[in-house]
């Protein structure tokens, strides 16, 4: 669940059809989260009025299947039985890595797409993402091990015992036997799960070619206020009177022109089983974002630096079936690829999975196919009282008029300094 208020619980839906039930013995579900000491509007109202200068980090508490994770439970394995083991990072602002030294993990999904077996020794995850494994149980009962949970942020400064912060989740072969120990290794010599060297099961190939390449800049800047402002491109994501699907829904042909969106929506109009893809780049030095797309699970083609004198390299996925997900980290300095088919006509919300940069702004809209759109959707009738029971209008363009004038709309809050917003068609 996206929030990070309140009680949070995964939801685990089971396809009778595709579980691999053959494949692992024995489900675990492995919960990962940065649980705030305030709540979420009093960030927010902290973003809003203080200059990024000011801001002083104020570390969670970590909670594993939502327990404090220095008092976890241990995990009971039997030797030679197959675990598949869930992580969700439920996590609003810190990465989480996790890995079981002594135990290979068979990576076998992402983000609910099936992929083919693919060994890895850990997990390295961006809020949001969501991993399968399967881990087979070592056939001895001589030791018990311990499955490490990483929690850091590299934007945030390095504090001992705080960022990063190290768990360890007791693995109990037998209740008598000595934890094993493992040497301490950097995290480069770790064969890291890796989307690029991924393939999914369902074996989609590549989109291709590419009717439509969209290239967005990401920066966090200072405001000319001093405020922390996250963008793509020229504008900080806002809400607007009139919700985008109910503009693509109302306005006939004009629908397919992004003059009935407001610039703060960031709109990206994208014409019904285009393949597109989307080039995010992110040229800041320090901060890290986490990419998460609704509508669309996007194959990842490509990542590499933003600067050719960076040390990031290239790399590109060289086979015929590249990996889905709708979650990836776009880290400082990098671009990301990743491509779409335009087959799921509707208003999708792209945005950063980091709580405070999305709500700050970091954030487009991709309005996809509204023609198709407008043959085939219809808003529901609670919807649309509902709407008019809080005042907003359920028509036209983002204002509530027709064409262009946006008359009476709040001026969109424009980030100085950035590159175009799209280049290239």
């Amino acid at each position: 669940m996206e929030g990070i208020d309140g009680l949070r619980a995964a939801l685990v839906i089971r396809d009778q059809d595709t579980q691999l039930l053959d494949e692992y013995d024995e489900d675990i579900l492995l919960t990962l989260e940065d649980w705030g000491q305030a709540p979420l509007n009093s960030m927010v109202d902290m973003l809003k009025t203080t200059p990024l200068v000011k801001l002083i980090p104020n570390h969670p508490t970590v909670l594993i299947n939502g327990i404090n994770a220095n008092i976890l439970q241990p995990i009971r394995f039997t030797p030679g039985r197959r675990y598949r083991l869930r992580v969700i990072s439920m996590s609003f602002t810190y990465w989480f890595k996790v890995r079981l030294p002594g135990h290979t993990l068979q990576v076998i999904e992402a983000d609910g797409i099936y992929s083919q077996p693919s060994a890895a020794d850990g997990l390295d995850m961006c809020p949001g993402q969501r991993y399968s494994v399967i881990i087979t149980a070592c056939e001895s009962l001589e030791f018990n091990y311990a499955l490490n949970v990483t929690f850091y942020s590299d934007f945030i400064p390095r504090s001992p015992g705080l960022n990063p912060r190290y768990h360890h989740v007791p693995i109990v072969y037998h209740k008598d036997a000595p934890t094993k120990k493992y040497p301490v290794i950097e995290d480069h010599e770790v064969n890291w799960a890796d989307e690029l060297a991924m393939e999914p099961r369902d074996e989609l190939m590549l989109l291709e070619p590419v009717d439509q390449h969209i290239v967005l800049n990401v920066k966090v800047i200072n405001s000319e206020m001093g405020l922390a402002i996250h963008a793509f491109g020229n504008y900080a994501y806002a809400s607007v009177p009139v919700p985008p699907l109910l503009t693509a829904l109302t306005t006939g042909n004009m629908a397919l022109s992004p003059s009935v969106y407001a610039p703060q929506l960031n709109a990206i109009i994208l014409q019904h089983n285009h393949v597109v893809e989307l080039e995010l780049r992110n040229p800041e030095t320090l901060i890290i974002h986490s990419y998460h797309s609704h509508g669309h699970a996007f194959q990842v083609v490509e990542t590499g630096p933003v600067n050719s004198n960076s040390s990031i390299p290239v790399k590109r996925f060289t086979g015929r079936q590249p990996m889905r997900r709708d979650t990836i980290t776009l880290a400082a300095g990098q671009y990301v690829r990743v491509r779409i088919k335009a087959d799921n006509p509707g208003v999708w919300y792209q945005h950063c999975h980091q709580e405070q940069h999305n709500y700050s702004g970091l954030a487009f809209t991709l309005i996809e196919a509204p023609d198709v759109m407008q043959r085939t959707l219809r808003v529901p009738q609670e919807m649309l009282e509902f709407c008019r029971i809080l005042g907003h209008p359920t028509q036209g363009n983002s204002a509530g008029r027709f064409g262009s004038d946006m008359t009476g709309i709040d001026l969109p809050l424009k980030v100085h300094g950035l590159a175009d917003f799209i280049s290239g068609l």
